[in-house]
């Protein structure tokens, strides 16, 4: 949704945050904890304008975790 430009990466990395942030998350998925670490930090900023993760990053793990 990111890449379609459906929603923004700061609401993306607030939503996982809920999750990756609880004192006792109730995640038993492993993946799923994996891809909500990833995503909870996807605002991250290198410079003032720059992300951290560029877009390529966010392609190469939807291909990752769809297999």
């Amino acid at each position: 949704m990111i890449l379609q430009g459906k929603l923004t990466r700061e609401e993306v990395a607030d939503w996982a945050s809920k999750y990756v942030m609880q004192d006792e998350p109730n995640i038993s998925d492993e993946t799923v904890w994996e891809l909500l670490q990833i995503v909870s930090g996807i605002d991250l900023k290198d410079s003032p304008d720059e992300y951290l993760h560029v877009e390529q990053d966010i392609i190469d793990w939807i291909n990752k975790y769809s297999n």
